[in-house]
């Protein structure tokens, strides 16, 4: 083999590659945008994302995939300042470009300082990867140490898939249900079987 065919063959390999590459993405970018017809994302991207990211508001993201990359976006063009985590590092590139960690839910209370969050939004997270309500009531606990006093704790799940968060003994111990106009009540849909329900940190947690 010459030193030609050599080099030829390489860009060959690496030109592969970076077609099923590009493949991939589409088809994850495909995924998602059929995700985003649902209408429990309509309402989260339309409404709850907007009227949360108030400025100087820090927001915790969980769970990346193609389908929320633009929310960073969302969440910071009223100033507010976004974080994303996600425990699958190939996911990495849909987080926040910036403030991006990897790492597991359950782990949330050693990956940020204490109180540091007013907001933090786990959707499709319960159910879909963490299913045991022993690691569903750690990640509460873990984030109501993150959270402000009276920060805001998001969870959207599917009824046909998890266990009701709104029972785990975490919540009952550092949570109440929010009071804030527009979230201080479950969001159901006819349609599908997400909710999303809204908490508020106890000022003692």
């Amino acid at each position: 083999m010459t030193t030609i065919e050599y080099h030829f063959n390489i860009m060959s390999l690496h030109l592969g590659l970076h077609v099923i590459e590009t493949l991939r993405v589409l088809r994850e970018l495909r995924e998602g945008w059929h995700v985003l017809q649902f209408p429990d994302r309509t309402v989260l991207i339309g409404q709850i994302l907007p009227a949360l990211s108030k400025p100087g508001t820090t927001i915790l993201w969980v769970g990346c995939q193609a389908y929320t990359r633009r929310y960073p976006v969302i969440i910071e063009r009223q100033g507010a300042e976004c974080w994303t985590l996600e425990i699958d590092p190939a996911e990495r590139r849909w987080g926040h470009p910036k403030r991006h960690t990897v790492g597991d839910l359950r782990n949330v209370g050693a990956l940020y300082p204490p109180d540091y969050f007013h907001v933090a939004l786990v959707n499709g997270v319960f159910g879909w990867g963490l299913d045991t309500l022993h690691g569903q009531n750690e990640a509460v606990e873990g984030l109501a140490r993150i959270l402000k006093p009276d920060g805001m704790l998001m969870l959207g799940w599917n009824t046909d898939r998890s266990s009701d968060p709104t029972k785990l003994p975490a919540i009952e111990q550092f949570f109440v249900p929010s009071r804030q106009p527009h979230f201080d009540r479950r969001i159901t849909f006819p349609t599908v079987t997400h909710v999303y329900d809204f908490f508020s940190r106890k000022s003692s947690a």
